[in-house]
Protein backbone atom coordinates (compact mmCIF):
# COMPACT_ATOMS: atom_id res chain seq x y z
CA UNK A 1 0.00 0.00 0.00
CA UNK A 2 1.29 3.22 -0.93
CA UNK A 3 1.37 6.04 1.49
CA UNK A 4 2.61 9.14 -0.27
CA UNK A 5 -0.52 11.37 -0.31
CA UNK A 6 -1.26 10.81 3.66
CA UNK A 7 1.67 13.11 4.51
CA UNK A 8 1.58 16.00 1.89
CA UNK A 9 -0.28 18.50 3.62
CA UNK A 10 2.33 17.68 6.76
CA UNK A 11 -0.20 16.88 8.84
CA UNK A 12 -2.25 13.06 8.78
CA UNK A 13 -5.11 12.21 11.43
CA UNK A 14 -5.32 8.97 12.01
CA UNK A 15 -8.06 7.69 14.61
CA UNK A 16 -6.26 4.36 16.41
CA UNK A 17 -7.51 2.70 19.25
CA UNK A 18 -10.06 5.50 20.23
CA UNK A 19 -7.67 8.04 19.72
CA UNK A 20 -6.79 11.29 17.40
CA UNK A 21 -3.40 10.85 16.33
CA UNK A 22 -1.71 13.68 14.86
CA UNK A 23 1.26 12.82 12.80
CA UNK A 24 3.43 16.39 12.85
CA UNK A 25 6.25 14.49 11.73
CA UNK A 26 5.82 14.02 8.14
CA UNK A 27 7.64 14.48 5.84
CA UNK A 28 8.30 15.78 2.20
CA UNK A 29 9.98 12.38 0.89
CA UNK A 30 7.46 10.55 -1.46
CA UNK A 31 9.83 7.59 -1.70
CA UNK A 32 8.95 4.86 0.23
CA UNK A 33 11.57 2.30 -0.67
CA UNK A 34 13.90 4.43 -0.07
CA UNK A 35 16.64 3.35 3.06
CA UNK A 36 14.60 3.37 6.07
CA UNK A 37 15.46 5.60 9.36
CA UNK A 38 14.18 5.86 12.78
CA UNK A 39 14.14 8.92 14.75
CA UNK A 40 12.22 8.58 17.37
CA UNK A 41 9.71 6.63 19.71
CA UNK A 42 6.40 8.06 21.58
CA UNK A 43 3.43 7.17 23.56
CA UNK A 44 0.24 6.93 21.11
CA UNK A 45 -1.60 8.79 23.37
CA UNK A 46 -1.89 12.23 21.53
CA UNK A 47 -1.84 14.40 24.99
CA UNK A 48 1.79 12.82 25.35
CA UNK A 49 2.38 13.22 21.86
CA UNK A 50 5.59 15.82 22.31
CA UNK A 51 7.51 12.94 24.69
CA UNK A 52 9.80 10.91 23.85
CA UNK A 53 10.71 7.55 24.64
CA UNK A 54 13.97 5.40 25.07
CA UNK A 55 12.47 1.97 26.67
CA UNK A 56 8.77 1.15 27.82
CA UNK A 57 6.97 -1.77 29.27
CA UNK A 58 5.85 -5.35 27.41
CA UNK A 59 2.37 -4.29 26.01
CA UNK A 60 2.90 -0.66 25.41
CA UNK A 61 1.50 1.07 22.37
CA UNK A 62 3.82 3.36 21.26
CA UNK A 63 4.45 5.12 17.66
CA UNK A 64 7.91 4.77 15.98
CA UNK A 65 8.32 7.50 13.68
CA UNK A 66 11.20 8.68 11.01
CA UNK A 67 11.01 8.00 7.66
CA UNK A 68 10.47 5.66 4.68
CA UNK A 69 8.49 3.70 6.77
CA UNK A 70 5.75 2.96 4.59
CA UNK A 71 6.41 -0.25 3.08
CA UNK A 72 7.35 -2.03 6.36
CA UNK A 73 7.30 -5.53 6.27
CA UNK A 74 8.53 -6.58 9.75
CA UNK A 75 9.39 -4.94 13.86
CA UNK A 76 10.80 -6.44 16.18
CA UNK A 77 11.66 -5.73 19.84
CA UNK A 78 14.87 -7.39 21.05
CA UNK A 79 14.45 -9.64 18.31
CA UNK A 80 10.86 -10.87 19.13
CA UNK A 81 8.46 -10.14 16.08
CA UNK A 82 5.51 -7.95 17.05
CA UNK A 83 2.18 -7.87 14.71
CA UNK A 84 0.95 -4.61 13.75
CA UNK A 85 -1.92 -3.55 10.99
CA UNK A 86 0.58 -1.60 8.61
CA UNK A 87 -2.42 0.36 7.28
CA UNK A 88 -2.53 2.60 10.52
CA UNK A 89 0.61 3.67 9.87
CA UNK A 90 2.32 6.27 6.99
CA UNK A 91 5.45 7.01 5.31
CA UNK A 92 6.79 8.48 8.75
CA UNK A 93 4.75 6.45 11.42
CA UNK A 94 4.62 3.26 12.67
CA UNK A 95 1.62 2.49 15.42
CA UNK A 96 2.69 -1.09 16.83
CA UNK A 97 2.08 -2.10 20.74
CA UNK A 98 4.88 -3.51 22.45
CA UNK A 99 4.64 -7.63 22.78
CA UNK A 100 3.89 -8.82 26.15
CA UNK A 101 6.18 -11.81 25.10
CA UNK A 102 9.01 -9.92 23.98
CA UNK A 103 12.25 -10.35 26.40
CA UNK A 104 13.64 -8.03 28.68
CA UNK A 105 17.39 -7.85 30.04
CA UNK A 106 16.34 -9.15 33.33
CA UNK A 107 15.05 -12.43 31.82
CA UNK A 108 17.68 -12.60 29.19
CA UNK A 109 20.70 -10.64 29.82
CA UNK A 110 21.85 -11.40 26.01
CA UNK A 111 19.04 -8.80 24.44
CA UNK A 112 19.97 -6.49 21.99
CA UNK A 113 17.59 -3.81 23.55
CA UNK A 114 16.93 -3.00 19.88
CA UNK A 115 14.01 -2.05 17.18
CA UNK A 116 14.50 -3.36 14.22
CA UNK A 117 11.93 -2.23 11.27
CA UNK A 118 12.79 -4.18 8.20
CA UNK A 119 11.06 -2.43 4.97
CA UNK A 120 11.36 -2.98 0.90
CA UNK A 121 14.00 -0.37 1.21
CA UNK A 122 16.18 -2.14 3.62
CA UNK A 123 16.27 -2.50 7.39
CA UNK A 124 16.41 0.42 10.64
CA UNK A 125 17.54 -0.23 14.24
CA UNK A 126 16.93 2.27 17.09
CA UNK A 127 18.07 1.80 20.49
CA UNK A 128 15.48 1.02 22.57
CA UNK A 129 15.08 -0.70 26.44
CA UNK A 130 12.16 -3.24 27.16
CA UNK A 131 11.77 -2.47 30.64
CA UNK A 132 10.98 -5.38 33.67
CA UNK A 133 7.46 -4.47 35.24
CA UNK A 134 7.55 -4.89 39.03
CA UNK A 135 3.89 -7.18 40.21
CA UNK A 136 1.04 -4.82 41.04
CA UNK A 137 -1.38 -6.20 43.24
CA UNK A 138 -4.84 -4.51 43.00
CA UNK A 139 -6.54 -6.43 45.46
CA UNK A 140 -7.78 -9.56 47.20
CA UNK A 141 -11.16 -11.07 46.14
CA UNK A 142 -11.62 -11.43 50.17
CA UNK A 143 -9.44 -9.87 52.62
CA UNK A 144 -10.70 -12.53 55.13
CA UNK A 145 -10.16 -16.40 54.56
CA UNK A 146 -10.78 -19.52 56.54
CA UNK A 147 -7.72 -21.65 57.20
CA UNK A 148 -7.35 -24.07 54.46
CA UNK A 149 -9.07 -22.02 52.25
CA UNK A 150 -8.08 -20.55 48.77
CA UNK A 151 -7.34 -16.70 48.82
CA UNK A 152 -7.61 -15.15 44.96
CA UNK A 153 -4.57 -12.34 44.50
CA UNK A 154 -5.63 -9.48 41.82
CA UNK A 155 -3.03 -7.88 39.71
CA UNK A 156 -0.84 -7.47 36.84
CA UNK A 157 2.74 -8.49 36.30
CA UNK A 158 2.14 -11.50 37.99
CA UNK A 159 4.88 -13.10 36.04
CA UNK A 160 6.72 -16.28 37.06
CA UNK A 161 6.26 -16.18 40.74
CA UNK A 162 8.18 -17.33 43.17
CA UNK A 163 6.58 -17.08 46.11
CA UNK A 164 3.25 -16.08 48.19
CA UNK A 165 3.43 -15.34 51.62
CA UNK A 166 1.33 -15.03 55.20
CA UNK A 167 3.77 -13.29 57.24
CA UNK A 168 6.36 -15.90 57.11
CA UNK A 169 4.49 -18.57 56.20
CA UNK A 170 4.81 -20.28 52.46
CA UNK A 171 1.46 -20.85 50.84
CA UNK A 172 1.18 -23.38 48.39
CA UNK A 173 0.71 -21.46 45.30
CA UNK A 174 -2.47 -23.54 43.28
CA UNK A 175 -2.78 -20.85 39.80
CA UNK A 176 -1.01 -18.11 38.53
CA UNK A 177 -1.29 -16.20 35.58
CA UNK A 178 -0.51 -12.39 34.77
CA UNK A 179 -3.44 -11.11 36.26
CA UNK A 180 -4.42 -13.39 38.68
CA UNK A 181 -2.94 -16.40 41.66
CA UNK A 182 -4.86 -18.52 43.91
CA UNK A 183 -3.54 -19.72 46.74
CA UNK A 184 -4.30 -22.37 49.50
CA UNK A 185 -4.32 -20.64 53.27
CA UNK A 186 -2.52 -22.47 55.78
CA UNK A 187 -4.17 -24.78 58.01
CA UNK A 188 -4.37 -22.45 61.01
CA UNK A 189 -6.31 -19.45 61.22
CA UNK A 190 -3.43 -16.62 60.89
CA UNK A 191 -3.30 -12.58 60.73
CA UNK A 192 -0.43 -11.12 58.94
CA UNK A 193 0.54 -9.43 55.73
CA UNK A 194 0.40 -10.97 52.21
CA UNK A 195 3.31 -11.19 50.23
CA UNK A 196 3.80 -11.61 46.65
CA UNK A 197 7.47 -12.50 45.17
CA UNK A 198 7.34 -12.69 41.12
CA UNK A 199 10.23 -12.53 38.98
CA UNK A 200 10.52 -8.78 38.60
CA UNK A 201 10.24 -7.65 42.69
CA UNK A 202 8.15 -8.31 45.47
CA UNK A 203 4.72 -6.30 46.33
CA UNK A 204 3.06 -6.19 49.86
CA UNK A 205 -0.57 -5.72 50.99
CA UNK A 206 -1.10 -2.66 53.04
CA UNK A 207 -3.06 -4.63 55.51
CA UNK A 208 -3.19 -7.68 57.19
CA UNK A 209 -5.42 -10.34 56.22
CA UNK A 210 -8.23 -12.04 58.34
CA UNK A 211 -7.82 -8.86 60.89
CA UNK A 212 -10.60 -8.73 63.26
CA UNK A 213 -8.48 -5.74 65.33
CA UNK A 214 -9.53 -3.21 62.93
CA UNK A 215 -13.57 -2.36 62.67
CA UNK A 216 -16.04 -0.09 63.14
CA UNK A 217 -18.91 -2.87 63.47
CA UNK A 218 -18.09 -6.23 63.17
CA UNK A 219 -21.13 -8.00 65.11
CA UNK A 220 -18.29 -9.68 67.76
CA UNK A 221 -17.53 -6.46 69.99
CA UNK A 222 -20.46 -4.49 71.20
CA UNK A 223 -20.70 -1.33 68.89
CA UNK A 224 -22.32 0.83 71.75
CA UNK A 225 -21.05 2.33 75.11
CA UNK A 226 -23.86 -0.07 77.55
CA UNK A 227 -22.15 -3.57 75.61
CA UNK A 228 -25.30 -4.05 73.10
CA UNK A 229 -23.96 -5.03 69.78
CA UNK A 230 -25.66 -2.14 68.00
CA UNK A 231 -27.65 0.51 68.91
CA UNK A 232 -30.76 -0.21 66.97
CA UNK A 233 -31.39 -2.61 64.13
CA UNK A 234 -33.10 -6.25 64.18
CA UNK A 235 -31.26 -7.72 61.07
CA UNK A 236 -30.67 -11.57 61.94
CA UNK A 237 -26.80 -12.03 63.23
CA UNK A 238 -25.61 -15.21 62.64
CA UNK A 239 -23.10 -16.83 65.44
CA UNK A 240 -19.78 -17.38 64.52
CA UNK A 241 -20.14 -21.18 64.80
CA UNK A 242 -22.01 -20.92 61.24
CA UNK A 243 -20.68 -22.71 58.65
CA UNK A 244 -21.26 -20.10 56.57
CA UNK A 245 -19.35 -17.57 59.04
CA UNK A 246 -15.98 -16.04 57.47
CA UNK A 247 -14.61 -14.44 60.92
CA UNK A 248 -16.75 -14.75 64.14
CA UNK A 249 -20.85 -13.51 63.87
CA UNK A 250 -22.44 -11.64 60.31
CA UNK A 251 -25.40 -10.28 60.04
CA UNK A 252 -27.79 -11.65 57.05
CA UNK A 253 -31.20 -11.61 55.10
CA UNK A 254 -32.54 -13.98 54.10
CA UNK A 255 -35.95 -13.42 52.64
CA UNK A 256 -38.61 -13.96 49.46
CA UNK A 257 -41.33 -11.37 48.87
CA UNK A 258 -39.19 -8.40 50.23
CA UNK A 259 -42.13 -5.60 50.42
CA UNK A 260 -42.06 -2.11 49.23
CA UNK A 261 -40.44 -0.61 52.36
CA UNK A 262 -38.34 2.90 53.16
CA UNK A 263 -37.74 1.29 56.59
CA UNK A 264 -37.30 -2.73 57.96
CA UNK A 265 -36.27 -2.88 61.29
CA UNK A 266 -35.27 -6.35 60.35
CA UNK A 267 -32.81 -4.56 57.23
CA UNK A 268 -31.29 -2.39 59.96
CA UNK A 269 -28.17 -2.43 61.82
CA UNK A 270 -26.68 0.96 63.63
CA UNK A 271 -24.38 1.90 66.18
CA UNK A 272 -25.45 5.42 67.74
CA UNK A 273 -22.94 7.93 68.94
CA UNK A 274 -19.90 5.63 69.29
CA UNK A 275 -16.56 6.48 69.80
CA UNK A 276 -14.57 4.30 66.37
CA UNK A 277 -11.45 5.80 67.39
CA UNK A 278 -10.49 6.54 63.52
CA UNK A 279 -7.46 8.80 62.84
CA UNK A 280 -8.18 12.17 62.00
CA UNK A 281 -7.76 12.86 57.97
CA UNK A 282 -9.87 13.76 54.77
CA UNK A 283 -12.03 11.26 53.08
CA UNK A 284 -9.88 11.42 49.99
CA UNK A 285 -7.00 9.32 52.31
CA UNK A 286 -9.35 6.55 53.51
CA UNK A 287 -11.53 3.47 52.07
CA UNK A 288 -14.60 1.88 53.53
CA UNK A 289 -14.68 -1.79 53.44
CA UNK A 290 -16.43 -4.87 54.38
CA UNK A 291 -17.04 -8.08 53.27
CA UNK A 292 -20.45 -9.41 51.84
CA UNK A 293 -21.64 -12.54 50.39
CA UNK A 294 -24.66 -12.64 47.89
CA UNK A 295 -25.13 -16.47 47.35
CA UNK A 296 -28.33 -15.64 44.89
CA UNK A 297 -28.72 -13.26 41.93
CA UNK A 298 -29.11 -9.83 42.89
CA UNK A 299 -31.13 -7.72 40.87
CA UNK A 300 -33.22 -4.88 43.44
CA UNK A 301 -32.88 -3.19 46.37
CA UNK A 302 -29.52 -1.47 47.75
CA UNK A 303 -27.70 -1.61 51.19
CA UNK A 304 -27.59 2.33 52.00
CA UNK A 305 -24.92 2.75 54.24
CA UNK A 306 -24.69 6.28 56.09
CA UNK A 307 -21.73 7.22 58.09
CA UNK A 308 -22.65 10.85 60.43
CA UNK A 309 -20.05 13.23 61.61
CA UNK A 310 -21.18 15.94 63.84
CA UNK A 311 -24.54 16.53 62.65
CA UNK A 312 -24.44 15.62 58.90
CA UNK A 313 -24.82 12.19 57.18
CA UNK A 314 -22.94 10.88 54.87
CA UNK A 315 -24.42 8.23 52.45
CA UNK A 316 -23.34 5.58 50.14
CA UNK A 317 -25.81 3.08 48.31
CA UNK A 318 -24.38 -0.44 47.88
CA UNK A 319 -25.45 -2.09 44.87
CA UNK A 320 -23.34 -3.62 42.62
CA UNK A 321 -25.87 -5.35 40.91
CA UNK A 322 -26.83 -1.95 38.85
CA UNK A 323 -24.60 -2.21 35.90
CA UNK A 324 -24.46 -3.53 32.41
CA UNK A 325 -22.25 -6.37 34.10
CA UNK A 326 -24.97 -7.86 36.00
CA UNK A 327 -27.91 -6.47 34.34
CA UNK A 328 -28.60 -10.29 32.57
CA UNK A 329 -27.28 -12.61 35.32
CA UNK A 330 -27.75 -10.10 38.83
CA UNK A 331 -24.94 -9.83 40.98
CA UNK A 332 -23.38 -12.63 43.26
CA UNK A 333 -20.16 -13.44 45.11
CA UNK A 334 -18.40 -16.53 45.49
CA UNK A 335 -18.28 -17.07 48.97
CA UNK A 336 -17.26 -13.70 51.00
CA UNK A 337 -15.88 -11.22 48.65
CA UNK A 338 -14.34 -7.91 49.85
CA UNK A 339 -16.28 -4.62 49.00
CA UNK A 340 -14.05 -1.40 48.75
CA UNK A 341 -15.41 1.70 48.22
CA UNK A 342 -13.38 5.04 48.13
CA UNK A 343 -14.49 6.84 51.06
CA UNK A 344 -14.80 10.42 49.26
CA UNK A 345 -18.19 8.34 47.58
CA UNK A 346 -19.91 9.31 50.70
CA UNK A 347 -21.94 12.53 50.05
CA UNK A 348 -24.14 14.49 51.86
CA UNK A 349 -26.91 16.20 50.99
CA UNK A 350 -25.28 19.26 49.31
CA UNK A 351 -23.03 16.58 47.96
CA UNK A 352 -19.80 17.45 50.44
CA UNK A 353 -17.39 14.65 51.51
CA UNK A 354 -16.05 14.20 55.03
CA UNK A 355 -13.63 16.97 55.95
CA UNK A 356 -12.40 14.99 59.42
CA UNK A 357 -12.70 11.22 59.77
CA UNK A 358 -12.14 11.15 63.30
CA UNK A 359 -15.50 12.80 64.06
CA UNK A 360 -17.27 9.99 62.31
CA UNK A 361 -19.55 8.83 65.85
CA UNK A 362 -22.30 6.65 63.88
CA UNK A 363 -22.68 3.77 61.30
CA UNK A 364 -25.90 2.93 59.84
CA UNK A 365 -26.48 -0.64 57.10
CA UNK A 366 -30.13 -0.44 55.86
CA UNK A 367 -31.32 -2.82 52.84
CA UNK A 368 -34.18 -1.94 50.72
CA UNK A 369 -35.70 0.11 48.40
CA UNK A 370 -39.22 1.94 48.53
CA UNK A 371 -40.00 2.27 44.74
CA UNK A 372 -39.88 -1.99 44.19
CA UNK A 373 -40.46 -4.99 46.11
CA UNK A 374 -37.61 -8.06 46.17
CA UNK A 375 -38.74 -11.23 44.73
CA UNK A 376 -36.10 -12.79 46.70
CA UNK A 377 -32.83 -11.96 48.62
CA UNK A 378 -29.88 -13.67 50.51
CA UNK A 379 -27.28 -11.36 51.67
CA UNK A 380 -24.82 -11.44 54.30
CA UNK A 381 -22.36 -8.65 55.56
CA UNK A 382 -19.66 -8.48 57.97
CA UNK A 383 -16.73 -6.41 59.17
CA UNK A 384 -17.55 -3.01 58.49
CA UNK A 385 -14.56 -0.40 58.67
CA UNK A 386 -12.55 2.41 57.56
CA UNK A 387 -8.52 1.81 56.32
CA UNK A 388 -5.83 4.18 55.04
CA UNK A 389 -5.46 3.41 51.21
Amino acid sequence: MNFKNICKTGLGLLVAAGMLLSFQSCDNNDDVDGAPMISNVRLLDPTKADSSLNGALPGSLIVIQGQNLGSVLKVYFNDFEATFNASLGSNSNIIVTIPGEAPTKAVDPNVTNKIKVLTRGGEALYDFSLTAPTPVMSGLYSEFVKPNGTVIINGDYLYNIKSVKLGAANLQILTSSEKQITAKMPATGMIDYLTVEGEFGTVKTKFKMNDTTVYMMNLDVPATTWGSTVCYGAMAIIPGTDAGAISGKYARIKQTKLPKTGYDDAWVLSTCGFDFKLPAGAAADRQFKFEHNIAEPWKAGKYDITLKAGDVEYIYSFQPWNSTAYAATGYQTTGWKTAVIELSEFKSASGATIADVSKIADLKVSFGTPDEAIASFNGSVDNFRIVAK
